[in-house]
């Protein structure tokens, strides 16, 4: 098959793209023929890494949507249009890939593959965050940092779909895309009285803290939360949270179930797919630089033909 793949730790330059053997399912595992594959800041960090865990040559990608070649006990058929978290299988870009049977879910119809695989870790993290984590009901107040990322476009409209009021976090030339998404009001990150500004508008401070900033950005956001409110933190939550505020940090574990009800937010017209840009496999390395950028707004995808 062919794929893009790295023979040892460093930027998007280290991607080459040629054939590699076609991956072989175990027990409890499928095999997907990629239609299309996600390419988030995880691949760039991991790819980056001399301590992440794995032999080279390495495939990056945690996230594909293509055809089911073999279906293991994942209670779909050969054939059927799917989307999966890969794990630490990772190998999206590539025409093949395998993923655990319980990792698998049908693709929503109403998406292409490529804003499939857009979903999978950004908007499975999300809903674990949110939901399964967060617990946001109707009528909090949820503030979202780093809004227009991979994460937040769909935290911002999960948060909304829940009757949520969203209050996101961004630079201002991102503000109508977020309004548009379900945010009540957005405010910019390079304002310094941004805080205050939210303050304003929040008197009692927010219900729930969705950040996925990290750093300053993550340490001033808290001073937004009310006495006793919530934290839900992807990026490190801070030493000392202040007035009884609780945290939850985690890393995303998008499973078929979540994956399942991401797919009827979707049916739903509730959620949809944020897409920066596609790139061919070929166009591996630009896709991953794209993103090392920290300039995409939404997902960045490859589509593999």
């Amino acid at each position: 098959m062919r794929a893009a793949y790295y023979q040892e730790p460093g930027g998007p330059e280290n991607l080459e793209v040629g054939e590699r053997p076609d991956p072989e399912p175990g027990p409890g595992e499928v095999l997907i023929r990629n239609r299309a594959a996600g390419v988030g800041i995880w691949d760039v960090k991991i790819m980056a890494s001399a301590s992440a865990n794995r032999s080279f040559p390495a495939i990056p990608g945690f996230e594909a949507a293509g055809v089911l070649e073999q279906a293991g006990d994942s209670g779909m058929r050969v054939g059927d249009p799917a989307y999966a978290q890969l794990g630490a299988h990772r190998g999206g870009y590539a025409e093949y890939s395998v993923a655990r049977s319980d990792h698998v879910a049908p693709k929503p119809p109403t998406a292409s593959f490529e804003e499939a695989a857009g979903l999978v870790i950004g908007a499975g993290t999300a809903y674990e965050g949110l939901i399964d984590r967060g617990h946001i009901q109707a009528g909090e107040t949820v503030l979202v940092t780093a809004a227009s990322g991979g994460v937040g476009v769909s935290a911002v409209q999960i948060a909304a779909s829940l009757g949520a009021r969203v209050l996101a976090v961004a630079s201002s030339s991102n503000h109508d895309l977020l309004r548009e998404l379900g945010a009540s009001e957005a405010f910019d990150y390079h304002d310094p009285t941004w805080v205050d500004q939210v303050s304003a508008v929040a008197p009692g401070g927010v219900d729930v803290l969705f950040d996925g900033a990290g750093g300053d950005t993550r340490d001033r956001a808290v001073g937004a939360v009310k006495d006793g409110g919530r934290g839900v933190f992807l990026v490190g939550k801070p030493q000392n949270l202040p007035r009884g505020i609780t945290a939850e940090q985690f890393s995303a574990d998008p499973t078929g179930e979540r994956l399942r009800a991401i797919g009827h937010l979707v049916e739903e017209a509730k959620l949809r797919a944020v897409m920066d840009s596609t790139f061919t496999l070929d166009d591996a390395p630009a896709a991953m630089a794209r993103v090392a950028s920290h300039h995409s707004r939404g997902r960045v995808a490859l589509t593999i033909d």
